[in-house]
């Protein structure tokens, strides 16, 4: 199919287009055979102002097809189940303001969802993970399954292990969280739950390692998916979770694009951080957009408060990571020295040499990552992050 040009669409009539919003904008070209089936197949991830909207641009886009003698049997039946859902998660959530949590709630997801196997687990930070209803320690899936994890705040508050497909329409997945959400803290207020608060005293203190992230050019991906870059937030944010969960790990901070997790052992950090970028550069993200993650691993004693950690450790782990490149994943000396007689197979550290960071006033020597399978060279470290000689 031609990808049509600005001109060339500027010259089409609105007939041409399935969708025109309130606003004049079009979306859905069908103005030949080839693009019919295209607005068919994307037609699921608009977003319409409202479903007379939908309703309307669907009926034009079935005329469009029966000229050109398409017989949308696929279109149809994904309509079709899209409503059934929809309806099913109305009435869950007016089902779940008056069921409790536990296996009650476990089996209306599954009969809302289909999926017979699917599962809850709460965060508990007594036992530094994920448990199940009952309180026991629960571990999260093989890579087979899915995973969508539910939030309070920033902090982890409970997860659906689903079959991978349950939770892949957008809408039907806010619902479904949101009146989770309603049920679990309603949960957890009556003492059915367990507790999930996010104390900070349960946080490990002394010498520790901390892994900073963030995702690189987070507004330009706000601004060409709107509203879908929640769902790529949602997913980037369970790929940090499940490394940081399977490397011993604990979450300090997760909000907006950025991440702050702390570990115990150096090594355990590295290994969460490799892991993150593995699973990104493989995972498939909407609209074949790039989603990179800079990371940033510092090693040193930290003080915690009340309120959580303070101290020169955390500003250098954030300073570190500030200066990566999305993909790169970048190591202090301190950090460096800690981990360098327990590296993983296979990976090396290469030094990039001294560099003064936003904020110091003296330089720090940097070290990347490399791997099989990690990009090796980067453009110079970003700024903020001046090279200097010794």
């Amino acid at each position: 199919m031609a990808k049509l040009t600005s001109k060339q669409r500027d010259q089409l009539p609105d007939s041409a287009f399935a969708y025109v919003d309130s606003k004049g904008n079009r979306r859905l070209p069908i103005n030949d055979e080839a693009h019919v089936k295209n607005a068919l197949a994307r037609f699921a991830q608009v977003k319409f102002e409202s479903e007379a909207a939908r309703d309307k641009a669907r009926k034009r886009l079935l005329r469009a097809a029966k000229k050109y003698g398409i017989v949308p049997v696929g279109f149809i039946t994904s309509q079709l189940e899209s409503e059934r859902r929809d309806a099913a998660a109305g009435r869950l959530v007016i089902e779940l303001g008056r069921a409790g949590p536990g296996a009650d709630l476990e089996q209306r997801l599954r009969e809302v969802l289909a999926d017979p196997g699917l599962r809850m687990v709460y965060w508990s930070e007594r036992e530094h993970g994920y448990v199940d209803g009952r309180g026991k320690p629960a571990e999260l899936p093989s890579d087979s399954e899915a995973v969508t994890f539910l939030e309070r705040q920033g902090k982890p508050m409970a997860a659906v292990v689903h079959e991978g497909r349950a939770l892949a329409d957008t809408d039907l997945t806010k619902t479904v969280l949101a009146a989770l959400q309603f049920v679990i803290e309603r949960g957890r207020a009556l003492g059915h739950l367990p507790a999930g608060s996010g104390e900070a005293a349960t946080l490990p203190t002394g010498f520790v390692s901390l892994l900073f992230t963030d995702i690189e050019g987070s507004t330009a991906l706000l601004r060409s998916l709107g509203e879908r870059y929640s769902a790529l937030l949602r997913d980037v944010r369970s790929i940090i979770r499940r490394a940081v969960v399977a490397a011993g790990g604990r979450e300090v901070d997760l909000r907006a694009d950025e991440a702050f997790v702390v570990f115990g052992r150096p090594r355990a950090a590295l290994e969460a951080a490799i892991a993150i970028q593995r699973k990104l550069d493989g995972h498939e993200w909407p609209d074949d957009a790039e989603v990179r993650v800079r990371a940033g691993i510092h090693s040193g004693p930290i003080t915690l408060t009340e309120s959580g950690y303070i101290g020169l450790s955390v500003h250098t782990a954030a300073r570190v990571c500030s200066a990566a490149h999305g993909g790169q994943i970048l190591l202090s000396d301190e950090a460096r020295s800690a981990v360098e007689e327990d590296l993983p197979a296979g990976v090396h550290l290469r030094g990039l040499g001294p560099h003064r960071l936003a904020g110091f006033d003296h330089p720090i020597d940097i070290y990347q990552v490399v791997t099989e399978g990690f990009r090796v060279d980067f453009p110079p470290l970003r700024r903020g992050a001046s090279a200097t000689s010794r």
